[in-house]
């Protein structure tokens, strides 16, 4: 017999699509960096942002604004991290796209800066 608590534990381990309004080239290059690494670009967005959410948000007095010129991008992520984007946006009174768009800006600058 399956309980509503087996239900949600189901519901949280599976995936779910997360729309996302990114500047192209900041989405491009987001799937360049993952293609080095040897991993999809919705893996590597979950690993960018839960680390920024982690190691770094905390720092940050503001987190950035979406450009107008952003187009819309769909990634396949757990539902758990949908979440977790959810509540720590809520937490900041941001929206998760800020969020997500602030953790991408910050590693797209350290990236450059590794390169120069």
């Amino acid at each position: 017999m399956k309980t509503s608590s087996d239900a949600q534990s189901a519901e949280e381990s599976g995936h779910r699509s997360m729309s996302l309004r990114l500047p192209r080239p900041m989405h491009e290059a987001m799937k360049t960096l993952a293609a080095r690494r040897g991993s999809k670009a919705a893996d590597f967005y979950v690993e960018t942002v839960e680390t920024f959410i982690r190691d770094h948000m905390a720092g940050y007095r503001h987190l950035f604004a979406i450009e107008n010129d952003a187009v819309h991008i769909s990634v396949n992520v757990p539902v758990r991290f949908a979440h977790t984007v959810r509540d720590a946006a809520l937490g900041r009174r941001v929206t998760p796209n800020e969020l997500v768009f602030t953790a991408v800006s910050h590693v797209l600058e350290s990236a450059n800066a590794e390169a120069a």
